[in-house]
């Protein structure tokens, strides 16, 4: 299994709700963590991570599909990134959020990286990228990829 050394992004906040509880996030795979202090809510987005990435290399991979790349809803991670960078450093606000990076020893899995998988809209699985078209631009550096996976266009493959 391929593996790159990146960083998974995660933002710690006090909520709102209840201003004695800390709350963290990872974007890229969409796991939280919850605690009374900033250090136990680290220490538990550290330990869950590192066991979601030792289960993914663990698995084979006929498993790849239930393992590929499920970041947080793109909507929830604007706000988290607006909070920290904006909102917290207003004078009247009391927001607190802090942005970490976590990465493993094992290296972060390949499955876990969104320049690797795409969504298929007509199957709506995650794929690797390597299972779509590629369209170039003529004349123009732009590229991108097909909507619709090999799969789903080969009937008998599918």
């Amino acid at each position: 299994m391929d593996t790159q050394p990146r960083q998974l992004t995660c933002y710690i906040k006090k909520t709102r709700s209840n201003p004695d509880t800390w709350e963290g996030f990872c974007v890229e795979v969409d796991i939280p963590a919850i605690g009374d202090t900033y250090e136990e809510v680290v220490g538990k987005m550290h330990e869950r991570l590192e066991n979601y990435i030792d289960f993914i290399h663990e698995r084979q991979p006929d498993d790849e599909q239930s393992l590929m790349f499920r970041p947080m809803p793109a909507a929830d991670v604007w706000k988290l990134r607006f909070e920290e960078r904006f909102l917290q450093r207003l004078p009247f606000s009391n927001r607190q959020v802090r942005k970490i990076h976590v990465s493993a020893e094992k290296g972060i899995p390949v499955q876990l990286d969104p320049n690797y998988t795409a969504l298929c809209l007509t199957c709506k699985k995650f794929r690797s990228i390597g299972d779509f078209e590629v369209f170039h631009e003529p004349n123009s550096a732009y590229v991108w990829y097909d909507k619709t996976c090999n799969f789903c266009k080969d009937p008998v493959a599918g």
